[in-house]
């Protein structure tokens, strides 16, 4: 059987209980109880906090670590090396220092993937330590092939066949209607739009506003919840707001929300939106998808990689109002509850935890030429 640890280097150093660590992570290993038969596989964490958790018949291991470019972890290599594994999957692109060192004491044997999670490269004597880093990287992981283009023409990635496409995460929510029924909305029809998502120029939530004032025209019943962790450009959408009764009447600024709570608002709206100029996944649109929400989302490589290429929702060019307002004056001619489902089969299909970890199996086989 196929030996595989799973290392995240990133410490959090602020905790000190290893299950709140599983939780903040939870989105990114849910693959792994539908992969614990098929390998043996371990995880490796970093925070305030030294041990060993079983969760589900799989290892956990819990190191100190400090979360600097040069530091290496020296105990967590010892470790690994002791382990001996024929694959280990680095989360992250930023940790090239700690990646060589580690290759260093592993067999010849043994293989390097990594998983990007939207890191940029980097500039100076870091993108030189990325760069020699890259001869001992044997797969690397990204949600899109196309976000691997900025690291192909930087010269960081020497050769793009080492590129392969791995969702870096999904969600554990799901449909449930009885939901929808018992949300007493008091609105008509199908037009509960939601925003999940920083209110920053990324993010880019003034085109979605600058959108729906003009689809609030023909469709004044339609309504944006606008749920956000961040408020940076949340006085300029307030100011817009106070300009026009009808949008004030429209959009609703809920902001921050748990966690938890998001998959009730998934399971209420009709369709998702999101502006975002660049995204090295898109976990927020996958949570919706899980709950049959139609996605409206920018032409982005994550987000047609996740709705394969619009056959599973709506794309529009980023920062373009006009895109999307075509989009949404079209909403009336498709049949939602239908697309709603095929949605969720493409969710289950393709961007489950279980899809997950079939294609890393298959991936990690090759790899060892099995």
């Amino acid at each position: 059987m196929i030996k595989l640890v799973d290392l995240n280097y990133y410490a959090h150093s602020n905790l000190s209980n290893p299950e709140e660590v599983l939780e903040l992570q939870k989105a990114s290993i849910g693959f792994v109880d539908f992969i614990k038969e098929k390998l043996a596989i371990q995880l490796i964490k970093h925070c305030n906090y030294e041990g060993e958790k079983k969760v589900n018949d799989v290892e956990y291991i819990f190191f100190k670590n400090k979360n600097k470019f040069l530091h290496i972890p020296l105990k967590t290599h010892c470790y690994i090396q002791k382990r001996n594994p024929d694959i280990v999957l680095i989360q992250g692109f930023i940790f090239p220092l700690q990646l060589i060192a580690l290759k260093f004491i592993l067999s010849k044997k043994a293989k390097i993937i990594v998983q990007h999670h939207g890191e940029r490269p980097y500039s100076g004597i870091k993108k030189v330590f990325q760069k020699i880093a890259d001869h001992f990287i044997d797969v690397y992981f990204f949600t899109s092939i196309e976000n691997a283009n900025e690291w192909i023409d930087k010269k960081i990635i020497r050769n793009k066949k080492k590129c392969c496409e791995l969702l870096e995460a999904s969600t554990f929510f799901s449909l449930n209607k009885q939901l929808k029924c018992n949300w007493n909305n008091g609105f008509n029809g199908n037009k509960i739009f939601l925003w999940v998502g920083r209110l920053n120029k990324g993010k880019d939530p003034m085109t979605i506003i600058y959108a729906f004032e003009k689809y609030t025209i023909v469709c004044p019943e339609a309504r944006l919840f606008m749920i956000y962790q961040t408020e940076e450009l949340l006085p300029v959408i307030k100011g817009k707001l106070e300009e026009n009764e009808h949008l004030k009447k429209a959009v609703i600024l809920k902001g921050k929300v748990n966690h938890c709570e998001l998959e009730t608002w998934y399971n209420v709206a009709d369709f998702f939106i999101s502006g975002s100029h660049k995204e090295g996944s898109g976990y927020a649109l996958i949570e919706a998808m899980s709950c049959g929400c139609i996605p409206l989302v920018t032409n982005i490589p994550s987000f047609k990689k996740i709705t394969c290429d619009g056959s599973y929702g709506f794309l529009f060019e980023p920062g373009n109002p006009e895109s999307l307002l075509s989009i949404l004056l079209n909403l009336k001619n498709i049949e939602r509850e239908k697309l709603s489902k095929s949605i969720i089969n493409h969710f289950n299909n393709s961007l489950s935890f279980r899809s997950i970890a079939d294609d890393l199996f298959s991936i990690c086989e090759r790899l060892m030429g099995k």
